[in-house]
């Protein structure tokens, strides 16, 4: 994350240059003695500009004590109510100290410990900034859930500034910890969200980082060949954009698919490639090269190519401090006890195999703590030591066990992707619909205006013209058919999803949450809860249970009441108990208008206020739902009128009602529909 500074350096440069202390190009560690002689001789604003500089020339860097530098400049900062330059020094400690020093849990400790202090910060995109790299620390030290509020208040920061390269990175990041959670669904809708923005704002090397996650997602699903065609496009983008970083991740995020699928060689193709590529930059080398490196010491070693592995190892050696410690140290403890099983020095591997296994059940990643089990279990058997292989053999097969179990569970994702499915060859088929309707009418009017002129084939005309005529009439109303039937089966197929996910699916996932107490596993059992609640939820999105138990007027208060509880949106209803008057299928069908009605009203509307009215008149239900919203323009919107609106007349149609909508810009819309009793 890039912060802009404005002279900064330059500034401490300048300062030495002044001084005539040092002869041209003085080395960092001078700069930073002299830099610190002047800080002690100063005060006031130019001891603060003074820490700023050399806070900026440490950065990263533990030798010259970078934490101590920010941690004294954010003190006199404060100090001297310079509150704004206080949050960008800490919100940038709390990234090193997260994404480059390896050490989350002291970033997450000097987040909350300034979050503490409520400073009066004025600049919104400051605390969007500060709220992101805070979410980082709880993710990396495996507190998701917290990441996901922290990551939510920069949200809410980035559209304070008006900011929406801000908000979509927050977004983003929440998408990542859903996905981290196994929360599948949730992390598509974000990523939808997220894509929309970037493609709103044509930013290529975002669109490529969401693409990733989205491939991530597929992943984590076990969906490979999906998760490769995403990775595939990132790919092509990153290469037409020249964006390094884009083309490393999405080979190395691939070679991470080649290992589980056990395609070693091109685990390793894909490796080697990152490698070049990490090699050639100046910008990217020292942020990729040393995890490539050890992935490879890794890959190389699985496959007993001891040549390679020892050359992988004697170039980790050449920079250690870079290579092998800090955020690189526990990929480096793996590399080293598979590397040293390969080399039979089983007593070394037993060193590096422990503390990679401590790291991970400290920070409790399960995917990790089974690597680590598995190569447990291969040094012990080497060392002819049945009793411990044999124990970490079972934790390796009850952890991968029950992750199966939960990635059975993700099942429920095929069925929001036949959802969308169906929605979209809903669209294609009433499009085609429409098409056919419209040619029909079309024909008829050249037709008449063909043989008008023809007075001696007026008879012939005739004739024709009303045959015609009745045979267009009769194909409209086959359309129409047509079309309400598409409706009723996508109704039908929606019962019968709903009903599988709750009988089939969710019974499953019931189970398995009763099991998982038994075993006494919070995250696994956390996680099937969470899944099952994903189950319920989807499946009341394909059928309003609601109908059933509480009956239509419920049903529609239980609508009202939950959009009224997520939104700022003010309601007035009046809903009289109209139940066991329509039918079930015209309930239905009324229940779906007044939904889609609502949905569109909270998604385009920009409305205040909401008025909704259900009453029965005469010989007749009346239904009003008018806001106070933006409105449209209806003479546009009858030329492309959406598949959302064509649904809403169709259903209209076949329950034999009339359905009107007025609306006018700045003025709000209003949906009125009779339905005879």
């Amino acid at each position: 994350m890039k912060i802009k500074k404005l002279g900064v350096c330059t500034l401490g440069v300048c300062l030495f240059l002044i001084t005539g202390l040092h002869a041209q190009k003085p080395s960092l560690a001078e700069i930073v003695s002299d830099l610190q002689t002047q800080i002690h001789q100063s005060d006031g604003s130019q001891k603060l500009q003074l820490l700023d500089s050399l806070s900026y020339l440490t950065r990263d860097m533990a030798k010259f004590q970078y934490d101590s530098i920010v941690k004294e400049t954010v003190a006199y900062a404060i100090e001297l109510d310079s509150f704004d330059l206080a949050n960008r020094q800490a919100a940038r400690l709390v990234w090193s100290l997260t994404n480059r020093l390896g050490k989350p849990n002291e970033g997450k400790a000097y987040f909350e410990e300034f979050d503490a202090k409520q400073l009066p910060v004025i600049d919104n995109k400051l605390l969007a900034r500060f709220y992101l790299n805070g979410g980082d620390s709880y993710y990396f030290s495996e507190d998701i859930e917290k990441a996901i509020e922290i990551y939510d208040l920069a949200s809410s920061y980035a559209l304070k500034a008006n900011d929406s390269i801000l908000y979509g990175i927050s977004r983003k990041y929440i998408a990542d910890a859903y996905i981290r959670m196994g929360n599948l669904v949730d992390a598509s809708r974000m990523l939808q969200e997220v894509e929309a923005i970037y493609r709103n704002t044509k930013d290529t090397i975002r669109l490529v980082n969401t693409k990733s996650s989205r491939a991530d997602l597929y992943s984590m699903n076990g969906f490979y060949e999906e998760a490769k065609a995403e990775r595939n496009e990132a790919l092509a983008l990153s290469k037409a954009v020249n964006y390094e970083s884009g083309i490393i991740n999405s080979l190395l995020n691939e070679s991470i698919d080649n290992s589980i699928e056990d395609d070693t060689e091109t685990m390793i193709k894909n490796l080697n490639e990152a490698l070049q590529y990490a090699q050639n930059s100046t910008e990217v080398k020292d942020r990729y090269e040393p995890q490539i490196l050890n992935k490879l010491l890794q890959g190389y070693s699985e496959i007993n190519d001891l040549e390679k592995a020892t050359e992988i190892y004697k170039k980790l050696q050449e920079n250690p401090e870079r290579n092998t410690q800090g955020y690189f140290e526990d990929i480096h403890h793996k590399s080293l006890a598979l590397f040293y099983l390969t080399k039979k020095d089983l007593p070394n591997a037993l060193t590096y195999a422990t503390k990679y296994y401590n790291y991970h059940s400290t920070n409790n990643t399960i995917l990790e703590i089974t690597n680590a089990h598995e190569i447990l279990f291969q040094i012990y058997e080497a060392m002819n030591d049945s009793k411990q292989a044999l124990y970490h053999f079972k934790k390796a097969t009850h952890i991968n066990d029950s992750i199966l179990s939960l990635k059975r569970t993700k099942a429920l994702s095929y069925y929001q992707t036949l959802y969308e499915t169906e929605k979209r060859d809903a669209t294609i088929a009433s499009q085609e619909s429409e098409i056919t309707i419209l040619d029909s009418k079309n024909r008829i009017k050249q037709q008449w205006m063909l043989f008008g002129g023809l007075g001696l084939l007026a008879i012939f005309l005739i004739i024709y013209l009303i045959r015609s005529k009745k045979f267009a009439q009769k194909n409209q109303e086959l359309q129409e058919k047509f079309s309400q039937d598409l409706i009723n089966g996508q109704e039908e197929e929606r019962l019968r999803l709903a009903r599988e996910l709750h009988d089939s699916v969710g019974q499953k996932l019931m189970l398995i949450s009763k099991q998982t107490k038994k075993i006494d596993h919070a995250s696994i059992e956390n996680l099937a809860t969470s899944t099952l609640e994903e189950v319920r939820t989807i499946s009341r999105g394909l059928h309003p249970s609601n109908l059933e138990r509480l009956g239509f007027t419920e049903a529609v208060n239980a609508l009202v009441y939950d959009i009224n509880a997520n939104t700022d949106v003010f309601f007035t209803e009046k809903i009289e108990n109209i139940d066991t008057i329509l039918s079930k299928e015209a309930e239905l069908h009324v229940y779906r208008i007044i939904q889609e009605v609502l949905s569109n009203i909270v998604k385009h509307a920009d409305a205040k206020a909401v008025k909704i009215e259900v009453q029965k008149k005469d010989k007749s239900i009346h239904v009003l739902v008018s806001d106070n919203g933006k409105g449209f323009d209806l003479t546009t919107t009858k030329k492309s009128i959406s598949l959302g609106m064509n649904t809403l007349f169709e259903r209209a149609k076949i329950i034999g009602s009339q359905l009107n909508i007025n609306s006018e810009l700045n003025k709000g819309t209003t949906v009125k529909m009779n339905i005879p009793i």
